[in-house]
């Protein structure tokens, strides 16, 4: 009987929680077109979806995009509050460069938000076939990047008491056996992330990570992808092709075009950056997706034996090596 009083209470608890948390985060901040927000990685994506959105919400954006079609496209099909700039994460001269057009714009009120939302996938495969160069490669946007973009504006973050919106990944609590550079950049984020929430409490500055499913962006176009994949397997010794097989290179091509079909609508992550900025009591983390909320993330809490148990047996049968070592009774 105590025992059941005792599940009662907790009970009672976690509902009282979840209702007074749905009701505080139905809050908005008033005045939004005073507020200001600095975007990376607005070519496509979560990125460009979002300064759109902040947009026409009437927020004044700058929208970092790296290439020239980037911001030639943002600054036709938006309003004059919208600002695109040139910007590439890995060049601290670029991003000093962002910082300046920022600051000469925005003065003593400082920045309200910054969205680090740029990152690459990287190179497909498992972790024998990445190189050091591709690690590198990622880490730089992904990880690296973000944290030099992060720390060149966080003196106009503290002036405002703003808000810091990083895009981690399942990736980055969940990590697979393929696309390891991106998962292993994603866990940094996340370290950086809860690190930098902790470090700016004292200055007002609010931290959130957005953790995002699989959904329909230009990091997972299926024809990049799969180019990607081959160019790695094309470069593997003989002796890796022969351990994996042709059927293991296959099976994970079919695997990904599988996955095609359980791509989710990006405007679920943007509905989370813009509460993550416009709410008056967001979330410091948001998992967004079905898959993230009910199958990786999940598993990610089980003890680490089960963990890697249901991992291997949600993996494609055929994505299993060819075991040359043992054949003919070796």
């Amino acid at each position: 009987m105590e025992v059941l009083t005792l599940l009662e209470v907790i009970a009672v608890l976690w509902v009282t929680y979840l209702v007074v948390t749905w009701w505080l985060e139905r809050g908005r901040l008033s005045q939004l077109t005073d507020k200001t927000v600095l975007i990376t990685g607005c070519d496509t994506g979560f990125g460009n979806l979002l300064a759109r959105r902040l947009d026409q919400l009437g927020l004044r954006v700058f929208a970092g995009c790296l290439t020239e079609a980037g911001v030639a496209e943002l600054r036709q099909s938006c309003s004059e509050r919208l600002q695109p700039i040139q910007m590439d994460v890995t060049s601290s001269d670029s991003v000093e460069a962002a910082v300046r057009v920022v600051k000469e714009a925005v003065g003593s009120k400082g920045l309200w938000g910054l969205v680090n939302n740029a990152g690459i996938l990287g190179v497909a495969g498992t972790m024998e076939w990445a190189t050091k160069g591709d690690y590198q490669a990622v880490l730089n946007v992904n990880l690296l990047g973000m944290i030099d973009v992060t720390n060149k504006f966080l003196p106009l973050l503290k002036k405002s008491r703003g808000r810091v919106v990083n895009v981690a990944s399942l990736a980055g609590r969940f990590s697979t056996a393929t696309a390891v550079p991106y998962s292993v950049s994603k866990y940094g984020v996340e370290a950086f992330s809860d690190s930098l929430r902790r470090s700016m409490t004292f200055f007002g500055v609010k931290v959130h990570i957005i953790e995002p499913g699989y959904f329909r962006t230009e990091i997972s176009n299926l024809e990049v992808v799969l180019r990607r994949l081959d160019h790695a397997w094309q470069r593997q010794s003989s002796e890796t092709k022969a351990e994996k097989g042709e059927e293991f290179l296959q099976a994970a091509k079919d695997a990904m075009v599988a996955r095609e079909r359980l791509k989710q609508d990006p405007a679920a992550v943007v509905d989370a950056m813009e509460h993550a900025l416009c709410a008056t009591h967001p979330r410091s983390r948001y998992v967004v997706g079905w898959d993230a909320r009910f199958m990786l993330i999940p598993i990610s809490w089980l003890p680490t034996d089960l963990g890697d148990l249901a991992g291997k047996l949600t993996a494609p049968p055929k994505m299993r090596p060819t075991p040359v070592c043992y054949k003919d009774g070796q």
